[in-house]
């Protein structure tokens, strides 16, 4: 993966995994990023993206979310956001792909949401 950004598996319940990310999502790591989050989907069909960690989004990273957001719906899951920093929340309201999303100002309460009768692993 390309030393610009880096995702993680923060942590997984059942159906569902949240992975974090940290760094930049642009041209030159959204391969990179799509192939994760497919890898991702592939083993869990509801996947939370924590974006607390990114630092910059181009319209390359944007697109390639809505690309995965498709692919996560036609396999019966969910690509969900969460705490998306202020520039990526500015870039989902103006070009409006932010409704195309769960969005969550934190990976805890996409948890709650998605899960709310699931205690957290201990």
């Amino acid at each position: 993966m390309n030393s610009a950004l880096r995702v993680d598996t923060a942590e997984t319940r059942g159906q569902t995994t949240a992975l974090a990310l940290t760094g930049e999502l642009d041209l030159n790591t959204a391969t990179d990023l799509y192939r994760a989050v497919k890898d991702a989907l592939s083993a869990y069909p509801t996947t939370i993206l924590d974006l607390t960690g990114v630092t910059f989004c181009d319209s390359s990273g944007l697109n390639t979310l809505i690309r995965l957001r498709s692919r996560a719906r036609a396999a019966g899951g969910r690509l969900v956001l969460a705490a998306p920093p202020r520039q990526m929340l500015r870039l989902l309201t103006v070009t409006g792909a932010g409704s195309s999303f769960p969005l969550y100002g934190s990976t805890a309460e996409a948890w709650q949401d998605i899960s709310p009768t699931e205690p957290p692993p201990r």
